[in-house]
Order: C-alpha cells, then structure tokens, then sequence
C-alpha cells in the first residue's frame, strides 16, 4: 500500500497579512488541537462532558436568569459570563502565542496552556452556575404595599348623634 504524500503548505500570496488575522487563525487552530489532545487525555466522553458543563454553566449564567422576573436583579453578572470567558480565553492565547514565538516546539508550552484554558473555561462555567443558582434561590420581592387613603378628619364634616 502507497501512502500519499504530505500535502506542503502554500507560502503565501506574496503579500503580508494583517496581523490580527493571523491571530485569529492560530487562535482557532490551536482551539482545534486543544480539542483533539483533550479528546486524546480524557477519552470521547470525557472531552463531551466537559465541553457539555462549560457551555451549560454560561448558558445558565446568561440565559437562564430569564427563567424568573426578578432573577436577573439579583445576579446581573451572569450576562457578563460569555464576555469574561471570551475576553479571558483571547488573553490566554495571545500569551500562549507570545510564549511560542520564544519557545516553538515546547511540550510543557502546550501541557501548560491547556491547562490554563481549560480552567478558565470551567471557573467562568461555575461563575455562570452559581449565578444562576444564587438568582433560583433568592426570594421573589415582596409586592408593593397598597396603601388605602382615607380623608383626613378636618375635609369631611362628620356628625354622628346618639
């Protein structure tokens, strides 16, 4: 059996890119990677699972706070959950490329943003869930009193006889 040759990678069109849009590109192939070597460590289900709790957490810390009227009054900053975790998720890649520009081909590199990514991943999934959880907990508040007028004295002439 003949085994196909390694594709070789286009050197480019002859012009250099933005800089943002290779950030990008690495950003998600690393995502892809990141994946494939969680999938290798934690087996299929294990990989789905965790993907499976860290969307769940966010969603329940944005979207579930619309369950209840007053839900979100009591934990506002489960809308910001999907924001943090994508602003803190593109921090720990622009380090991870900065460190890979000094360190290529470094193992414990990958083993260490690995790590870092997916911790962040699930403590933003667990701010999610305890959003929610802390918003179905909290007590509805209490309906405005109605207050009943009643005339002052001195307005109404009132005679009563015996």
């Amino acid at each position: 059996m003949r085994h196909a040759e390694p594709v070789a990678r286009p050197r480019g069109l002859g012009y250099v890119p933005h800089p943002m849009g290779n950030f990008f590109s690495a950003m998600f192939e690393e995502m892809g990677m990141r994946r494939r070597r969680l999938r290798v460590a934690f087996g299929d289900r294990g990989q789905a699972i965790f993907e499976f709790l860290i969307m769940a957490g966010l969603a329940l810390g944005s979207l579930g706070l619309l369950v209840r009227t007053w839900m979100a009054a009591v934990a506002p900053w489960g809308f910001a959950m999907p924001f943090v975790f994508l602003a803190g998720y593109v921090l720990i890649e622009r380090r991870r490329q900065r460190a890979r520009a000094a360190a290529p081909d470094s193992e414990t590199l990958r083993r260490n943003y690995d790590w870092a990514a997916l911790l962040w991943a699930l403590a933003c999934a667990l701010a999610g869930a305890a959003a929610f959880v802390i918003a179905w907990g909290a007590e509805p508040p209490a309906p405005p009193e109605e207050e009943i007028w009643t005339p002052p004295e001195s307005s109404v002439p009132v005679q009563i006889s015996p």
